[in-house]
């Protein structure tokens, strides 16, 4: 069995799962801990085929380029980072998880900009 890469997510990755999860609960098919196990089952699958789905935008500025998996009505925006000598496998960096109802979900996915590297890591 070979070893996934790490997983990280940014600092804002648990709110905007709450708002999906906030946003299902209201209505009458909505089942939170359902939706909420398709996007643990996504991290996972993500992780184990990081390279599956394609880019499709980048941020030059910071170096990343974003990819998106779709999970039922969600999408999850994420980078991967090549092997390393810090990360040996690569490095999943979750960087947000939207609703489909949104016009745009790579638009305000960003880098954050204090203490916060690109891969997403807190730096010490």
């Amino acid at each position: 069995m070979t070893k996934l890469p790490p997983l990280r997510t940014m600092p804002r990755v648990h709110r905007d799962i709450e708002d999906c999860l906030k946003f299902i609960e209201g209505y009458l098919w909505g089942k939170r801990q359902d939706r909420a196990r398709d996007i643990r089952h996504a991290f996972r699958h993500i992780r184990e085929r990081p390279l599956m789905n394609c880019v499709e935008a980048r941020r030059r500025s910071a170096g990343v380029e974003l990819r998106r998996c779709n999970v039922r009505q969600f999408a999850i925006i994420y980078a991967f980072f090549q092997p390393s000598a810090r990360f040996p496998r690569g490095l999943v960096s979750i960087r947000a998880v939207r609703h489909w109802r949104v016009k745009n979900v790579f638009t305000g996915v960003k880098e954050p900009t204090t203490r916060y590297g690109s891969a997403g890591l807190l730096e010490r």
